[in-house]
């Protein structure tokens, strides 16, 4: 069950970080004065930094929950730490899921959100880039 409110905890934090990144940047465009390609850079450049935010928060967490419990929540790693929870995160976030680091136990749960949430996020990143360009594709000049 701990595991099921730490993925809600998560989502929520996600979902709060990306909304206020993309809202931040949309709002700003009103009194950028930079051209059309350079508003979608910064669109995109700041949706991936969202997302390794987001990425980087589930490895925290992975962390935190590996070393609480003094279990190998994620096996395949001889020394679960930051790089190995982010490679992990980063994984399981894109719904690559290589396969190399298996989560065990509640750990299963968490990362299964994880899968559905970072694909929830990049859908909403291409809605939003898609929507920005739709809104200021018609500055561009050839």
């Amino acid at each position: 069950m701990i595991a099921v409110f730490i993925s809600i905890v998560l989502v929520a934090a996600t979902i709060l970080i990306h909304y206020e990144a993309l809202r931040m940047t949309s709002r700003s465009f009103v009194h950028w004065k930079i051209p059309v390609r350079a508003r979608i850079i910064v669109v995109l450049a700041v949706a991936q930094m969202s997302h390794a935010l987001q990425v980087l928060l589930y490895a925290l967490v992975y962390l935190w929950l590996h070393h609480l419990d003094g279990n190998e929540f994620i096996s395949g790693a001889e020394n679960f730490n930051l790089e190995n929870a982010f490679y992990f995160s980063i994984s399981s976030y894109t719904t690559l899921g290589i396969g190399d680091l298996v989560p065990q136990g509640q750990l299963r749960i968490i990362s299964g959100v994880e899968a559905l949430n970072g694909l929830v996020m990049v859908g909403w990143t291409a809605s939003f880039t898609y929507l920005t360009m739709e809104k200021f594709w018609h500055l561009h000049r050839h």
